[in-house]
């Protein structure tokens, strides 16, 4: 798959949207949209994944750490570490994660 792909071509609805850019053996990248005060449970996963906010704010959590991030921001999110969100604005972000299973 090639071709230019537009990182905010994502509408918000009133839960988590999802839309895989792409997916392979070996890893996938997928668009998400939090509406404001939305939030994605703590979770723990096998592999590291990155996170990059595209458009809003968001309060990530990693471990016992809640980081704000904004637009332009990125972090990682360590294997078997509990993380989750909470999006302080209507946000947009990038999730990277290699190949695993999802807790």
């Amino acid at each position: 798959m090639s071709g230019i792909i537009n990182l905010k071509d994502i509408e918000y609805q009133d839960n988590i949207n999802k839309k895989l850019v792409f997916d392979n053996e070996q890893s996938s990248l997928t668009l998400l949209s939090f509406r404001a005060g939305v939030e994605r449970s703590l979770h723990c996963d096998e592999k590291d994944e990155v996170a990059q906010i595209i458009e809003g704010v968001a309060d990530v959590t990693v471990g016992e750490c809640v980081y704000r991030l904004k637009a332009g921001e990125m972090i990682v999110m360590p294997a078997r570490v509990l993380h989750g969100l909470k999006a302080i604005e209507d946000t947009k972000m990038l999730l990277l994660r290699p190949k695993h299973t999802h807790n």
